[in-house]
């Protein structure tokens, strides 16, 4: 049977229903979204920079492998048992830390930072500034721990006694509430005694609280290598490291100028095998001077540079740079010879020793990952067959990415640049930019 609403029934629940919906439909497209924090938190980042290979020569170092604790527990032998947070698993960190959590889709039980895939709460974005490759832990002052572990899948407090009495870094840090940092462990100094001397790094990183343009790259340098590292490894690498490996490098000399120089014609992002790198200067960005860069572990900020993200002429109306950045370091009394080879030697920047040396950044680098030369593996990229222009690869500091209409559009990142023994290392940030107009 079926049954029929009259119309003065249709217009009474009409006329009780929309205002009901118009307030549900209100209250929908008015939801605010809330995020979950820690009261006052800090935000911290961590990255194993231990860098040493593990040969016959270093077998009786540890691992660098290692655990970190905040907040440890211990029995009454001095065991460790516990601790507040616990970042495990932390491997050698990678070429490049990009702006957004690298390690979100891992399955490995590898972390190549902290936070890493470990599932914690993120920070948030400060000051327009994504921070979410960044962990909040609680302010305050903290007891941080480093050991170093055996590599392989059972968690830190899982393994056998003698596993967790590697202590490598003991340390007390006071957090301040809404701050961010960047910690690392790194080697101290070049020695052969075991264990190698370790110290803890902390930087309280100052990009969330500076103005920056969205139509400049901003970039800055540090040395982190260890003491007496430069002295210990005074020539170029040999030329299979060069041909296999793209952000090793021969060591930095421990105090340099530092100069870049713009170039058209990158290869297209992403990287595709055998695609040319551009070797034409653009006009007015050659050898330009931007300061020192000194080897120290204080935990200092370094100035940023800030480099044009359109310096070439342009036609795509700020929607797309072509352009590759190339960083030239070298020793006081030395200077770039004006042009596209920086050193006069046939092999160019490939002779990379601790009086000059220089860091590309092109989307020949593929985001830090590949490497090599051959039908197998990607070709490193190069100007021509002898003319080097640079003697280690890190990606572009210009990103890409779909937008709006677009299939690719460039936005500026900040950039920092850490050079740690022979290799050179990238962490970027970017702001967030509001969407398209359609």
């Amino acid at each position: 049977m079926t049954s029929h609403l009259s119309m003065t029934h249709y217009h009474k629940i009409k006329h009780w229903c929309w205002p009901l919906l118009c307030s549900l439909l209100l209250a929908a497209g008015c939801r605010k979204t809330e995020y979950n924090v820690i009261p006052g938190a800090a935000y911290l980042r961590v990255f194993n920079s231990l860098n040493y290979d593990v040969n016959v020569t270093s077998k009786d170092q540890p691992p660098p492998f290692l655990a970190m604790v905040i907040d440890p527990e211990y029995d009454a032998s001095g065991l460790i048992t516990g601790g507040k947070i616990l970042g495990d698993h932390l491997d050698r960190r990678t070429p490049y830390a990009g702006p957004y959590p690298a390690d979100a889709g891992n399955t490995s039980f590898r972390n190549t930072e902290y936070p890493g895939t470990k599932k914690v709460l993120a920070a948030p974005i400060v000051n327009g500034i994504n921070l979410s490759s960044w962990a909040q832990i609680p302010s305050g002052r903290h007891r941080v721990v480093f050991y170093s572990r055996p590599v392989s899948e059972v968690p830190f407090f899982e393994l056998q006694e003698r596993d967790r009495k590697n202590l490598l870094a003991d340390s007390t840090i006071d957090f301040t509430p809404g701050e961010i940092y960047t910690m690392q462990v790194l080697q101290k100094t070049v020695s052969t005694q075991y264990p190698l001397p370790i110290t803890l790094y902390l930087r309280q990183e100052q990009f969330a609280k500076m103005p920056f343009s969205d139509s400049l790259l901003y970039v800055n340098f540090y040395n982190l290598s260890a003491a007496g590292y430069a002295a210990a490894n005074p020539g170029p690498r040999a030329d299979a490291d060069y041909l296999t490996i793209n952000n090793n490098c021969g060591a930095f000399g421990d105090t340099m100028n530092l100069y870049y120089t713009l170039y058209q014609d990158d290869c297209l992002y992403p990287y595709a095998d055998g695609a040319p790198v551009g070797n034409t200067v653009i006009p007015g960005y050659n050898n330009i001077w931007l300061g020192a860069v000194v080897r120290s572990h204080t935990a200092g900020v370094a100035p940023y540079y800030s480099v044009p993200m359109f310096a070439a002429s342009d036609t795509t109306g700020g929607i797309l740079s072509r352009q590759w950045e190339l960083f030239v370091l070298m020793r006081p009394g030395m200077f770039p010879i004006p042009g596209q080879v920086a050193v006069s030697d046939y092999l160019g920047m490939k002779t990379a020793n601790i009086a000059y040396g220089a860091i590309g950044c092109s989307n020949g680098s593929n985001d830090g990952k590949g490497v090599g030369f051959g039908s197998a593996r990607r070709t490193i990229p190069r100007v021509d067959f002898t003319k080097f222009i640079s003697s280690c690869w890190l990606p572009n500091l210009i990103k890409y990415t779909a937008s709006g209409s677009y299939a690719q559009r460039s936005f500026a990142t900040i950039t920092t640049i850490e050079i740690i023994n022979n290799q050179v290392y990238m962490m970027s940030v970017q702001r967030t930019y509001p969407p398209p107009a359609k």
